[in-house]
């Protein structure tokens, strides 16, 4: 058993380090203007695994998944205009999806747009790391919907 020793150390010291970390994503800080509701919105991500969608808001409709190369998506869309989200940095949003993100990525890992409905219609804008909120975790909360 001692003349193992020296081999699972070594097979352990040389082990590649986890370049991994766990998050719960929010979408935040949308740039609302009065009478305007968040319709949609669709990050695309690089780097970025998606591990469970721990919260569906009433009415919405969330799509989340990732390519073998590393790209993916969150895409979520209220059904019609009494559940589209009237706040900034709306709760529904708040913890949304569990990731695992590669730390490399990590500055670059989210961009996009969200679809914001108002009095005169529809307008698109540009989603980046800005409005996305990572707060490490290792899952989804206890008391999320999911």
């Amino acid at each position: 058993m001692n003349a193992l020793l020296p081999l699972v150390l070594l097979i352990a010291a040389s082990a590649e380090p986890d370049r991994s970390q766990s998050y719960l994503v929010s979408i935040v800080d949308v740039p609302l203007q009065a009478g305007e509701s968040i319709e949609s919105f669709a990050p695309s991500t690089q780097g970025v695994s998606y591990q469970a969608i721990c919260k569906l808001p009433e009415g919405w409709t969330i799509k989340a998944g990732s390519s073998i190369r590393g790209d993916g998506v969150l895409e979520g869309e209220g059904s019609n205009g009494v559940t589209w989200l009237p706040r900034r940095s709306p709760p529904e949003l708040e913890a949304i999806a569990a990731v695992t993100l590669d730390i490399e990525s990590a500055p670059n890992s989210f961009s996009g747009s969200v679809t914001i409905a108002g009095i005169d219609g529809e307008r698109e804008v540009t989603l980046t790391g800005k409005n996305v909120r990572l707060t490490a975790a290792s899952g989804c909360r206890e008391g999320s919907d999911r």
